[in-house]
């Protein structure tokens, strides 16, 4: 019994410390972001290893192609293996939100 209080005190004293994404009261973070940002070192294939629940994504080995179409745009395919074993695929184009801070992207998908 001692232990396991330990263990959980142990536990509940790094969340203070932690800095990962965490629901709180108030405004979200605004975090700096990257200077010096080159799209295209970001263009390429990206596994997502953690995630906090959403409704878009149920399935598991998620994961993201970053693109340049064209047109210049950027294009982002989206997959994910469902329980059935289904590979889900969802297409969207990736856009700077903010011309002055290039680091600042944001992705459109249609439904």
């Amino acid at each position: 019994m001692l232990g396991t209080a330990v263990r959980l005190s142990v536990l509940l004293s790094l969340f203070g410390i932690g800095k990962g994404q965490m629901f709180h009261m108030g405004p979200c973070p605004d975090p700096s972001v990257q200077e010096e940002f080159d799209i295209n070192k970001y263009l390429g294939k990206w596994y997502e290893i953690e995630k906090l629940p959403s409704t878009f994504e149920k399935g598991s080995c998620i994961q993201a192609n970053y693109s340049l179409k064209e047109n210049g745009k950027f294009k982002v395919i989206n997959k994910e293996m469902l329980a059935n074993g289904k590979i889900n695929e969802a297409e969207g184009e990736m856009m700077h939100m903010d011309v002055k801070q290039p680091a600042k992207l944001g992705v459109r998908f249609n439904w």
